[in-house]
């Protein structure tokens, strides 16, 4: 790690200098259209911690939320907007027609999908959408790994069969449509990223090797690798982006799997009113300050990344 300037010794100056970068319109990281999900992750603290409500989000509220981004400024506008946050993006039975939605006005939709969910008509609704990119996450290396890292009904002979059927379509489209395919790297199969890498590069694919976090939650720190933020260095995230949960509410962390820091709600307020809040702005002194009195969610989290000198 290089070192910084003197002057990034301590939180106040990593949070002129993020406030300094935050633009007057958010960067939308997440959109999620459900936190619905089959899986049972090991990795993943909605398997055991997620307590809030499920749902859809409703497509009026999605397409609010598509049309306000349309407005806005570059580099802002063309960022990357992951429409996934908390559960299976594949089980909202009006996927394909949210992606095209904002595909059509230009956007940079991106979808992180578990393989076995798809089948041949979801494959063609998702393609024909024309998404920018699909990631595909397959953690394992064979039907053993992949139940012990994604739960009982991670079906690997599935996720390969239908991964197969995506390559062909995707090759008889001629479709631009950017495909990745992501492990997560934990210990348990750290020893096959190399394997991993030259099967699916074979296959023409793109490979992500994808580092381990443990989201907030200190006993699945013995997973995997966690690498610490830089020395004094306050969480990014508050100056960075937002995530929006599928009944509108903001979160500023894609690893709020309970909304616990929700700011407001798309439904009442526009992105740019809530991006520029007292209450975001109230957020953000918090990591400033390390005070995170009432706020245990955030509390937990950097007990685990930050690091002094």
């Amino acid at each position: 790690m290089k070192k910084l300037p003197k002057i990034f010794k301590s939180r106040a100056a990593w949070g002129e200098y993020f406030e300094l970068k935050r633009t007057e319109e958010p960067h939308v990281h997440q959109i999620e259209p459900t936190n619905y999900c089959p899986y049972s992750c090991m990795m993943c603290p909605r398997t055991n911690h997620m307590t809030r409500d499920t749902g859809f989000m409703q497509l009026d509220l999605y397409r609010k939320i598509i049309d306000e981004i349309d407005t806005f400024q570059e580099p802002i506008r063309s960022k990357e907007i992951e429409l996934f946050h908390f559960g299976e993006s594949l089980i909202h039975p009006r996927l394909p027609e949210m992606i095209a939605y904002a595909s059509g006005k230009g956007l940079n939709m991106v979808l992180s999908i578990n393989p076995p969910s798809l089948n041949r008509k979801k494959i063609h609704d998702i393609l024909d959408a024309k998404p920018s990119k699909i990631i595909l996450s397959l953690d394992g290396h064979d039907s053993t790994s992949y139940r012990k890292i994604r739960g009982k009904r991670a079906d690997y002979d599935k996720a390969l069969e239908n991964i197969k059927i995506l390559l062909a379509y995707h090759k008889k489209i001629k479709s631009e449509i950017k495909l990745i395919i992501r492990m997560i790297e934990f210990n348990l199969n750290t020893a096959y990223t190399e394997k991993f890498k030259m099967q699916w590069q074979r296959e023409g694919l793109d490979v992500e090797i994808r580092e381990f976090f443990p989201w907030t939650k200190k006993e699945m720190v013995k997973l995997g690798k966690v690498r610490k933020w830089r020395p004094y260095m306050p969480c990014p995230f508050p100056w960075q982006y937002v995530a929006i949960q599928y009944n509108g509410d903001v979160v500023p962390c894609c690893r709020d799997y309970n909304g616990v820091n929700r700011i407001m709600n798309v439904k009442d307020h526009t992105l740019k009113e809530i991006w520029n809040s007292e209450k975001y702005a109230s957020f953000r002194r918090q990591h400033i300050t390390g005070n995170y009195t009432g706020n245990d969610f955030c509390k937990e989290c950097m007990d685990i990344y930050y690091c002094e000198e």
